[in-house]
């Protein structure tokens, strides 16, 4: 971008509260248009983002592409090449993808949706305000600083009190908004978790242990939850769980600053109870539950008498053929670096282990485990086609795009080039423009030209990733690709197609003269005029163009 971020966010706000006030999250068109804005901002629709001065452009990958310019001055003067004359879907992701820049998208909905001022939302604000009253004796009246503190005391000082304490909390909860409002789960359990966290203890180094508690549990109970509903998140709406898991990942770091007291330990092997609980249900086997389980004993339970105690419970297991202890097991090796054990569990483990290999990819690059990761990699390569052929067009497009995002590939391209080349060749064509970006930066244009050709993309599509390149580097490559062009575009017949291949053919004979071979670039130009001489138009503008005397 032109402008910094300071500066950006300076524009954003003022335009912030002008498409808030143009759009009413009392009406269905508001509700609509800002829900899927905010679909195609987090399935990364939006694309090539530039800001200028006063102004903000972006292509949007919708249905149909449209083109977005944003007035940052003036936003109701901003324009689409969709159809709606309005405030579209197109401009509202556009607009999400620059703010968050410089603030959270989820935080300016929920401001958006506090504004709803329809006599209906009103009634309900009124009723809501009545039944908080009456579960806070009644009355609006100020309650005694006694009365509070009183009711703080009902969290308890043990883990199992602290536990209960969280059923109390999440009772009170309306956890059915998921299923009604699911484009705003995240939104709807940042709120429930800021609930819980103003019950924190007052003292300063029991707020991160109490922090960790309570997103455990909100994150075991919603993924439960959502399964009792048999509600399937799409990879979008799993950021509720990011959000948990960050908030879980801050208390372990403020927990791991000093060493911790002894009045903590009840709480951590209550912890590992809990942990050890979610392989007693089987059927009960979710990405969100091993996530947790691999959060948890990567980051808090680090001592290696553990985890080896850890991996005798789960191998003394009554169903170790159940996805989640082949998981876990796996987990607990890899931690050991027992590398002969995981390779065995990895064999094991069909398709499922790439869905389950996020985690691993990210946290083994930052703490340099090498080994196991490259192993994991290896494994999952012979499963990424058989996984991708099982998915729909739509899915195996949004797996590929979020793969390619956790793969270590400024590694991978150090470490062992030729197998991150495999990965990328063993996911096409959803992998099309990584692996043209890694052709390209490797310099092998041979497999590059060989790529177009298989993907069957025009001249001017390939103009747009990479051709100029290999025309500079190596001309005699990129001969076969104008030779298609040209008759690609002659056999259109018509004047604006036959000036586009004769400007193909003038690359063509620049590329002869590079490589001092104008007489094959006299026999091909013969071949062409002769093979379309009845069209006279064509004809025609070959002599414009100085291909041929007037």
């Amino acid at each position: 971008m032109a402008i910094r971020i300071e500066e950006l966010k300076d524009k954003l706000i003022p335009m912030s509260r002008s498409i808030q006030g143009e759009l009413n999250p009392g009406t269905d068109e508001g509700r609509n248009i800002v829900s899927k804005g905010l679909l195609l901002f987090r399935q990364n629709l939006v694309s090539n983002v530039k800001v200028r001065d006063e102004e903000a452009s972006a292509d949007v990958q919708d249905v149909t592409p449209v083109s977005v310019r944003l007035d940052l001055q003036f936003p109701l003067l901003s324009r689409c090449s969709c159809p709606y004359s309005g405030w579209c879907r197109h401009r509202m992701a556009t607009f999400f993808m620059l703010y968050n820049k410089v603030a959270r998208v989820s935080e300016w909905i929920q401001e958006w949706r506090s504004q709803e001022s329809s006599p209906a939302a009103a009634a309900d604000d009124k009723s809501s305000l009545n039944e908080l009253l009456k579960k806070h004796g009644g009355t609006g009246a100020l309650r005694k600083a006694s009365d509070l503190l009183q009711e703080r005391k009902s969290r308890g000082n043990t883990p199992e009190e602290w536990w209960m304490f969280f059923e109390t909390l999440l009772q009170k909860e309306d956890l059915q908004l998921l299923e009604r409002q699911p484009y705003l789960m995240d939104v709807i359990i940042q709120n429930i978790y800021k609930r819980f966290n103003k019950e924190a203890p007052f003292e300063r180094e029991w707020k991160p242990l109490y922090q960790l508690f309570a997103t455990f549990f909100l994150t075991l109970r919603v993924d439960l939850f959502l399964q009792k509903k048999n509600i399937e998140l799409n990879r979008e709406q799993y950021a509720l769980f990011d959000f948990l898991l960050d908030q879980m990942e801050d208390a372990i770091e403020k927990l791991s600053v000093h060493a911790m007291p002894f009045s903590f330990d009840p709480f951590i092997a209550f912890l590992k109870e809990r942990s050890a609980e979610m392989s007693e249900d089987p059927n009960h086997s979710t990405t969100v539950k091993s996530e947790v389980y691999r959060f948890i004993w990567y980051y808090l339970f680090k001592q290696k008498a553990w985890r080896r105690d850890e991996v005798k419970r789960l191998e003394a297991s009554e169903t170790p053929e159940g996805l989640f202890i082949q998981i876990a097991l796996l987990h607990q090796y890899l931690l050991l670096e027992e590398i002969e054990k995981a390779d065995e569990m990895v064999e094991r483990i069909g398709t499922e282990l790439v869905v389950y290999s996020e985690f691993w990819l990210v946290k083994f690059v930052l703490s340099k485990r090498y080994e196991a990761l490259l192993l994991l990699l290896k494994a999952i390569l012979k499963r990424l086609p058989v996984y991708i052929q099982e998915r729909d067009h739509y899915e195996a497009s949004s797996f590929v795009r979020w793969f390619v995002r956790k793969l270590p590939a400024e590694w991978l391209m150090e470490r062992d080039p030729h197998f991150l080349r495999e990965l990328l060749l063993s996911m096409l064509p959803f992998s099309y423009y990584s692996y043209t970006e890694f052709l390209l930066q490797t310099r092998s244009y041979r497999e590059w030209v060989e790529l177009q050709k298989y993907m069957g993309y025009s001249i001017p599509e390939m103009e747009n990733v990479g051709l100029p390149q290999v025309y500079k580097e190596s001309p005699e490559l990129a001969l076969p690709l104008y030779y298609n062009g040209v008759v690609d575009a002659i056999e259109q017949k018509n004047r604006d197609s036959y000036r586009q291949a004769v400007r193909y053919m003038k690359k063509i004979r620049t590329i002869y003269k590079k490589l001092k071979q104008t007489d094959k670039w006299d026999a091909y130009l013969d071949y062409i005029l002769e093979k379309y001489k009845r069209l006279r138009a064509f004809q025609e503008e070959c002599r414009k163009g100085k291909l041929i005397d007037a």
